[in-house]
């Protein structure tokens, strides 16, 4: 489904659990992004879960965007200008995805107040030092697949990729990594609905926000 200004108009919005305001455009059958200027920088929050979306870009200026929920699309690659629209993102969820090399993830170094991010459920997620990487190379982590990131993880992290204040061979390795998912133009545009995964949006949403909820009622402690 195309994501017309129209859709944007029709969907539901609220205020969440954390207290934001969430524009809901999730299980939509949407493949791309694209008229999200139509949303008028009104929204804290955003919600594309369920959805066929590709590639995480194409946003216009939403400096006031704090939040992308993501999960659950077939999203592969990360649109390297991502930042430079939405500065301001601290979290991002994008369980349930695409994304296959650790390198794929660099975009997301331009986030300056990235401070929640989720991996889990991607291919990357399962390479070796995956965690460690996205604890060393996002530095403002706090909470990387809903754990929370540990001074001990940073210390570890900075002796495997760092060499007397140089990349070590190791991240040097990591980053020649060539990106190898492929965008083919309709796959899988007409492909059957699966109910099941229309049935558990519900729960995986309440999870997230459960789970970032807990999180920023931590931090008031900390």
């Amino acid at each position: 489904m195309k994501l017309t200004a129209d859709l944007v108009a029709a969907s539901p919005s609220y205020i969440n659990a954390i207290k934001e305001y969430e524009l809901d455009l999730s299980n939509n059958h949407i493949t791309q992004l694209e008229n999200l200027g139509s949303t008028r920088n009104l929204y804290d929050a955003l919600n594309i879960c369920t959805n066929t979306v590709r590639i995480l870009g194409n946003f216009p200026s939403l400096p006031r965007l704090l939040s992308i929920y993501a999960s659950d699309n077939r999203i592969a690659s990360i649109d390297r200008a991502i930042a430079t629209s939405i500065p301001n993102v601290r979290t991002l969820v994008l369980t349930g995805n695409d994304l296959t090399e650790l390198s794929d993830l660099e975009p997301l170094r331009e986030f300056a107040h990235l401070e929640y991010l989720s991996v889990a459920g991607n291919p990357v997620a399962s390479v070796t030092y995956a965690r460690l990487w996205c604890v060393w190379r996002f530095a403002s982590l706090k909470v990387l697949d809903f754990e929370r990131v540990t001074e001990k993880e940073r210390k570890e992290a900075r002796e495997l990729f760092e060499v007397e204040g140089e990349l070590s061979a190791l991240a040097l390795d990591i980053l020649a990594v060539q990106k190898t998912n492929t965008f083919v133009p309709g796959e899988g545009l007409d492909e059957p609905v699966d109910l099941d995964k229309q049935q558990n949006i519900a729960e995986l949403k309440a999870r997230i926000r459960s789970e970032m909820a807990q999180i920023e009622a931590m931090d008031e402690y900390i």
